[in-house]
C-alpha cells in the first residue's frame, strides 16, 4: 500500500488542492506558492542545527536528531493541517524541491488517518510551472501599454479601471514599487519569486481577455524583473501616450506618492541617488526645497530637471495619444479609445 500518494502541481492547481508548506517561516515569507498556508516542520535554527548534524556525522544521525526536533510538535502539526483539510478538502503539503520535509510531514498525517498528498517536486516543481506558463500565456498575448510622463496618473487610472471590470495588469502593485526613484518610498518589494507568481495568476485570470492593459516600465521595477516573455509582448503591444498639463501632473504626483507623510531625510536620501545627473546647482535646490518642505515646488522641479526629460528619452513611439485636462478626462477618453481597439 502506498503511504504517501503525489500530486503534481498541474493536478493540484487545476483540481483545488489546498497547498501546505512545510518549510520554516523565513522560507516561506520569501517566498511560497500564493493561497498556501504555512505549517513549518522547524523553526530557522533548527533547520540549521540539523544541517550541521547532517555535515557533520552524516544523514543518519541527522534523521534522528530531526525527529528528536520535531516529536514534541507532531500533534499540533498534525492537528493544524487536519483543520486546514476540514475545512479546503483535499491538502497537499509541500517543502523546496519536495524530499525529506515534506515527505516526513505527510507520512505522519497519513498515519494518524489525516489523509494528505505530497505535491511532486515541491516549490522548485511549481516554479518550473509558472515560468513555462508566463511563457507560454505571453507569447500569443496581446498587450495595450499606457504611457505617459510621471504624474500623468498611469497607474491611478489602470486600478480605477481594473476595479471597473477592464482587463488591467498593474506591474507596480505587483512589484510594490513605483518605478521610480522615488518610488519604493514607503513601500516593500516581494521577492523576484514572489513577483513572478504574482505576475503568472494575473495572466492566467486574463488568458482569455481580447488584451491586457498595463502601464508602460522599464524592465526592472526596484529591484525586481519582468520576465522576459512578458516583456517582450509588452514591447510588441500596442502604445498609447497619455498627457496632462504640468500643474496637473504636480498635484497628482503629491498625492500618489504621499509626499510629505515622511520626514525630508527620507526623500533626501532618495534624491542622492540622482545628484550627478541633476548636477550640483540644480541638486542644491532641490535639496534646499525638501528641507523647508515645499514639496510642490520640489516635485516641479524634479519633473521639469529630470523626470520629464528621462521619459522623454525612454517613452518609445506611441500609436494613439491621449491628451487630457484632468485625470477624469484622461479616464474617460482612454476608456473611450480602448473601445475602439
Amino acid at each position: 500500500m502506498e503511504l504517501v500518494r503525489e500530486v503534481t502541481v498541474e493536478e493540484a492547481l487545476s483540481k483545488g488542492f489546498k497547498l501546505v508548506d512545510v518549510r520554516t517561516k523565513e522560507e516561506f515569507e520569501e517566498f511560497h506558492i500564493p493561497g498556501a498556508v504555512s505549517v513549518p516542520l522547524f523553526s530557522k535554527e533548527e533547520r540549521e542545527e540539523v544541517s550541521k548534524v547532517y555535515y557533520e556525522k552524516g544523514e543518519k544521525e541527522a534523521r534522528l536528531f530531526a525527529l528528536k526536533l520535531i516529536g514534541p510538535k507532531l500533534h499540533a502539526i498534525v492537528s493544524r493541517i487536519r483543520e486546514i483539510r476540514e475545512r479546503e478538502g483535499q491538502v497537499a503539503v509541500y517543502c523546496w524541491r519536495g524530499g525529506m520535509r515534506s515527505l516526513a510531514v505527510a507520512t505522519i498525517c497519513n498515519l494518524t488517518g489525516v489523509h494528505v498528498f505530497r505535491l511532486r517536486g515541491g516549490y522548485r516543481a511549481f516554479r518550473q510551472f509558472i515560468l513555462k506558463r508566463i511563457e507560454e500565456i505571453s507569447e500569443n498575448l496581446k498587450v495595450v501599454v499606457l504611457y505617459g510622463p510621471t504624474g500623468a496618473g498611469k497607474t491611478r487610472i489602470l486600478r480605477e479601471l481594473k476595479e471597473e471590470g477592464y482587463p488591467v495588469v498593474d506591474l507596480e502593485g505587483l512589484a510594490g514599487h513605483r518605478g521610480s526613484v522615488f518610488g519604493g518610498i514607503g513601500l516593500k518589494q516581494p521577492s523576484q519569486k514572489m513577483f513572478d507568481a504574482y505576475l503568472w495568476q494575473e495572466l492566467e485570470r486574463l488568458k482569455g481577455a481580447p488584451y491586457v492593459l498595463v502601464e508602460g516600465e522599464s524592465k526592472k521595477i526596484g529591484k525586481l524583473f519582468i520576465p522576459d516573455a512578458f516583456w517582450r509582448a509588452m514591447e510588441r503591444g500596442r502604445k498609447l501616450l497619455l498627457t496632462l498639463p504640468l500643474e496637473e501632473r504636480v498635484k497628482v504626483s503629491l498625492e500618489d506618492y504621499g509626499v510629505g507623510d515622511f520626514p525630508p531625510s527620507v526623500y533626501l536620501q532618495a534624491l542622492s541617488r540622482i545628484r550627478k545627473i541633476l548636477g550640483e546647482e540644480k541638486y542644491s535646490h532641490i535639496k534646499s526645497l525638501i528641507e523647508t518642505e515645499d514639496y510642490k515646488e520640489a516635485v516641479k522641479e524634479l519633473m521639469v530637471n529630470y523626470y520629464d526629460k528621462l521619459y522623454s528619452r525612454s517613452t518609445p513611439e506611441t500609436e494613439y495619444t491621449v491628451e487630457a485636462r484632468t485625470l477624469q478626462d484622461a479616464k474617460e477618453k482612454l476608456k473611450e479609445l480602448l473601445s475602439s481597439l
